[in-house]
């Protein structure tokens, strides 16, 4: 069976045997679960033909009793907008960074005849819980799932599998647990980033962490291992700040323990540049720093501010890619990821360590 078109296989099938009379008017059909077994197909693959047919005019979908053959066929309808659930689950609402993935995210859907639903919420689990119990309530076709620790609230994602609903995870998931993703390649990032400054001469790196439980600031912290060791410079866990405290990170550079930093995100390297700064010390001067993101792009400009830039919109434009093939029935399994890539934007943070 051709992947690409499956439903469309299975839709053509049924509708053989309604215009052969195998298939009588009032007649019940087979459930969803006894097709997928017939054709060999996933539940969402059924649906989707199921849902076409429907639209089509050919048969009638009563909830809790059954799917039956129409008396006569009535003309299709006009294509209606499908819908699709966004759930953002962020602190700041109108980050430059959700905006884009957003933007990225629509520019396919309309493409596609989709309208997004988008529901913000606080990076809390019991409002993540309801936003998507309340998607689950809108006939949405799959969801595009940017959580706050995916992990940490699996649990969360068994609400949209109970449903056969398809869902794609953004910049955030759980590797140990299969599911669509999509996100940007954060080892080749963190390698870049340290490889950037061992170029300027610095051996005394320090990785800032901000969320560290996240597999994504992991994997940037993986790349930054990488770096050092392949450049034969020695590292262990004093390199790691999981909590960054500008008082006491000063004073270590004072002391040239550290004479270099890489932040995980740019948020984190811009307010760590200004604690810095009220401790006395100078970007590119007393110590050099880089970030990762491109988060806000005149932040970073003003900032003098080196960093590994991820394109959000493209992130955006993949998980949808993801989310739609999956409905369509073209994608089988559930461990597919679209991994972005990434590059540096070189400004003035980063200098030779011998300048200072």
């Amino acid at each position: 069976m051709n992947n690409t078109y499956k439903y469309l296989i299975v839709k053509e099938a049924i509708l053989k045997e309604i215009k052969e009379g195998r298939l009588s008017p009032g007649e019940k059909l087979k459930s969803e679960e006894e097709y997928a077994q017939k054709y060999q197909v996933s539940l969402i693959t059924i649906r989707k033909a199921l849902t076409e047919l429907t639209t089509d005019g050919y048969i009638t979908r009563i909830r809790k009793k059954g799917t039956f053959v129409n008396d006569t066929p009535t003309e299709p309808a006009p294509a209606a907008s499908h819908l699709i659930a966004v759930i953002i689950s962020a602190n700041e609402r109108y980050d430059i960074s959700y905006m884009k993935i957003i933007k990225g995210i629509q520019a396919m859907a309309s493409q596609q005849n989709y309208s997004v639903l988008i529901e913000w919420c606080d990076r809390q689990p019991h409002q993540e819980e309801t936003a998507i119990r309340k998607m689950l309530t809108q006939n949405v076709e799959g969801f595009l799932l940017y959580l706050s620790d995916p992990k940490q609230n699996r649990y969360m994602l068994s609400l949209i599998e109970e449903r056969n609903l398809p869902y794609v995870l953004i910049d955030r998931c759980d590797h140990s647990y299969p599911c669509y993703y999509a996100g940007c390649d954060n080892f080749t990032g963190g390698l870049l980033a340290t490889e950037e400054l061992i170029k300027a001469h610095h051996t005394k790196i320090a990785f800032a962490a901000y969320e560290f439980f996240l597999p994504s600031e992991q994997t940037r912290y993986d790349g930054f291992l990488c770096a050092m060791i392949k450049a034969g410079i020695p590292v262990d866990h004093h390199n790691l700040i999981r909590d960054v405290d500008t008082d006491v990170l000063a004073e270590q550079i004072k002391r040239r323990e550290f004479t270099a930093i890489f932040c995980c995100n740019d948020r984190l390297a811009l307010n760590t540049i200004q604690g810095l700064a009220r401790a006395g010390l100078t970007i590119a001067r007393d110590y050099s720093i880089i970030g990762f993101d491109e988060w806000d792009d005149s932040l970073n400009k003003a900032a003098g501010l080196t960093t590994i830039r991820q394109d959000f919109q493209e992130v955006g434009r993949n998980s949808f890619y993801l989310l739609h093939s999956a409905i369509q029935g073209v994608l089988t399994g559930n461990h597919t990821k679209m991994i972005s890539g990434v590059s540096i934007i070189r400004r003035t943070s980063v200098a030779t360590c011998e300048e200072y």
